[in-house]
């Protein structure tokens, strides 16, 4: 695989579907490949202005990070720090850190930054094939397996396709616009509605890792405890994952105090200009006019979106999140964040250092790639009313002989849940 060469479905799919790397390497490899993907759609778009892949470089980058829990890791040191642990009790912290957090925090955010990888890439790689009408692949809660998992449509909640198809439209209108203006503008709204799309797929995995530290302290624990005793086997994972506002009072509290804490000391992305910390109001990075960035918006659909998430006050628009989880606050941020970097070169640099790149480029090309077993025609409309060019779904499978236990978080394999869904004509 070069990196000269555009990536293309199958190399997302390889990639995303690869079940042997542990989660922080994974991401790792994931947000190398979201890097490709910007310089890829740069050849077409141009440098002038980002698009949402360099964003993605970066925050996919942050989440590998945070996955790697071994010892001494930066992310557990900078943990231990901010908070204020004394070094002599970093290993019982560590200990105590990982028992609150519990598998599901890498494994079910890991999943997630998989499958979230695998619907935004393919849309991607897929928006200017010349051959045939360009799919997205989409990962289906349901699926055609007889028994499908619990966790699964616990840690992917539905989206609305509309975004992605927005986005689609307006990267190919952005491709063929020849103000510079106007081209930022357009991916500015396909930004806009990538984000929309994958930050609520992202929703309930994001409120199972944030809030499970409690839930495991007010509701597992002596569950646990008590069906050690007795024998009696409880579900767990209900437990974690029903939703925040169906936890019992004391466990919403907590989860509350909790969120916040992480949101205004722990969570942060680093960029090659300046680490965002969401806990903080959003400055502009060195060398951007805050009030250009700030600019009214011309275009009324990409106007309709950022109202959308964004007030029209930009202190409020650039002011802290209270709590990571709340999508609305989260949208607003990460909204405020693309108008005020949206001209930062920088985000197109590679994310890693040419010899871990190499070793990253490498993985790309591992593991096996599911084939397609069958496809089913359909029909459906876009979101201004005119037919798609043939909608075609289709599921994928491994060969039988590498095919794990598909209902093992561990080791999920996307087999049974995975759809092609065609692209809007004006995406090609």
């Amino acid at each position: 695989m070069s990196v000269d060469v555009p990536l293309t479905a199958e190399d997302v799919l390889r990639i995303a579907a690869c079940k042997d790397r542990g989660p922080s390497r994974e991401a790792m490899v994931i947000a190398y490949g979201y890097h490709r993907i910007a310089c890829d759609l740069a050849r077409h778009l141009g440098r002038a202005a980002n698009n949402w892949y360099c964003y993605a470089t970066w925050t996919s980058k942050a989440v590998g990070e945070s996955l790697d829990l071994r010892p001494g890791s930066p992310f557990l040191t900078d943990f231990g720090r901010r908070l204020g642990v004394p070094r002599r009790l970093r290993r019982l912290f560590r200990g105590a850190l990982l028992t609150l957090l519990g598998p599901s925090y890498q494994l079910g955010l890991a999943l997630a930054n998989r499958a979230i990888f695998l619907e935004t890439a393919s849309l991607a790689v897929a928006l200017w094939k010349d051959d045939s009408p360009g799919a997205y692949l989409k990962v289906r809660a349901g699926g055609e397996a007889e028994m499908p998992p619990e966790f699964l449509s616990d840690l992917l909640e539905d989206a609305d396709e509309r975004y992605l198809r927005d986005a689609a439209e307006l990267f190919a209108e952005a491709r063929a616009e020849q103000d510079p203006a106007r081209r930022a503008e357009l991916m500015l709204g396909a930004n806009i509605a990538l984000s929309a799309y994958e930050q609520k797929r992202a929703q309930k995995a994001l409120e199972l890792v944030l809030y499970r530290p409690v839930r495991w302290l007010t509701r597992v624990s002596w569950r646990s405890a008590r069906s050690l005793v007795t024998g009696r086997p409880f579900r767990r994972f209900r437990l974690y994952s029903a939703p925040h506002e169906r936890q019992p009072w004391l466990t919403r509290v907590l989860e509350q105090a909790w969120a916040g804490l992480y949101t205004r000391r722990l969570f942060s992305v680093r960029t090659p200009v300046s680490d965002i910390r969401v806990g903080r109001p959003l400055a502009a990075p060195p060398a951007v006019d805050a009030a250009r960035a700030w600019a009214p918006i011309r275009d009324d659909r990409v106007r309709k979106l950022a109202a959308e998430f964004v007030p029209e006050d930009v202190e409020a628009a650039t002011a802290p999140v209270a709590n990571w989880v709340t999508y609305e606050d989260r949208m607003r941020f990460i909204v405020s964040y693309f108008r005020m970097y949206q001209t930062v070169g920088a985000l197109y640099d590679p994310p890693f250092d040419p010899a871990l790149a190499a070793e990253l480029h490498e993985e790309m090309a591992a593991g096996l790639l599911p084939e397609a077993v069958d496809a089913l025609p359909a029909a459906g409309r876009s979101r201004k009313g005119r037919l798609l060019p043939r909608l075609r779904r289709r599921t994928y499978r491994y060969p039988t002989e590498t095919d794990p236990d598909a209902y093992e978080m561990a080791r999920f394999d996307f087999e049974p849940f995975l759809e092609a869904i065609a692209l809007d004509a004006s995406g090609r």
